[in-house]
């Protein structure tokens, strides 16, 4: 009798061990899907913006400003708040460039109409349609400049499409979070309903209200924490071989940021599994025992 009631209690312990598995690998995958859809959110946003800063823009001047002067105008725009970066490029590297595009040496038949110019990058905030138009105004205004050009369609294409990515990526986390989030709730409800009877029974025998919370608590803490665990390391071997594959997307140069966001994942694990057993809980220390059996 005694060795069946020690074989039945081993499979009850190992019921509820293979039960808190499940609750944290339940956890582990929901914050690890909810992980990467905030890395894929995050990497897209500066994945656009660093194409934004890519866009030069080039300032032409006319063929009888000399260097010296273009190199102190150029000293000068790298004062202004738009620029991020500025290079200037002298008439013999224009040239070589234009003879390298073209095929020969156009110098040796007409006189070198090329003269030395200065390439910028603006920095992201500036980098759109508006902006841009009223940088060129303003450039076009010193008498030594004789035109500034950059891509216009290109840029009305990047900024197009970051709004529309930007729209389309907010509103699937948010539904997938939301999802996520409720298959979590209840999967962590599910577990203390199944003891709503053992906590009315804490309740009539004299135990605080405290004290029956506190074994809950702890359990859902636990259970936050090694989710939240599991899910940064998962998201964090993606990262890694999402890198090898995509460098250009999913760039480590923004690891502080990466850093901070895994263990944004992990405290919100920690948190919402810590709030959603503290609320489950007290819904059954607070039902009427005739609701108890529905």
């Amino acid at each position: 009798m005694a060795k069946s009631q020690s074989s039945l209690d081993r499979i009850t312990r190992m019921r509820l061990f293979l039960s808190s598995v499940g609750s944290v690998f339940s956890i582990a995958l929901t914050m690890f899907f909810i992980g990467i859809l905030v890395f894929f959110a995050f990497f897209s946003m500066k994945y656009f913006q660093d194409l934004s800063q890519k866009v030069e823009v080039e300032i032409l001047f006319y063929s009888d400003v000399k260097e010296s002067d273009i190199m102190a105008f150029e000293q000068r725009l790298k004062t202004e708040p738009y620029i991020s970066q500025s290079r200037f490029c002298s008439k013999a590297d224009n040239t070589a460039e234009a003879i390298k595009a073209i095929g020969n040496d156009f110098t040796e038949i007409i006189t070198n109409p090329i003269n030395a110019s200065i390439l910028l990058s603006v920095t992201p905030e500036y980098a759109n349609g508006d902006s841009l138009k009223v940088i060129t105004k303003k450039l076009k205004q010193n008498p030594n400049v004789q035109d500034v050009e950059y891509p216009e369609s290109i840029v009305k294409a990047i900024l197009d499409n970051f709004i529309k990515v930007q729209v389309v990526i907010v509103i699937v986390c948010a539904v997938f979070m939301l999802i996520s989030m409720l298959l979590i709730g209840n999967s962590l409800r599910l577990a203390i309903y199944s003891k709503r009877f053992s906590i009315r029974s804490m309740l009539l025998i004299g135990a605080t209200r405290s004290f029956v919370r506190k074994p809950f608590l702890i359990k859902g803490l636990v259970q936050g924490i090694w989710g939240g665990f599991i899910a940064c390391v998962l998201v964090a071997l993606t990262l890694w071989e999402g890198n090898i594959v995509l460098p250009e997307f999913i760039d480590f140069q923004y690891i502080k940021h990466v850093a901070m966001l895994l263990g944004g994942l992990f405290v919100f694990s920690v948190v919402f599994t810590l709030v959603i057993s503290l609320f489950s809980v007290n819904k059954y220390i607070k039902i009427n025992r005739d609701a108890l059996y529905l």
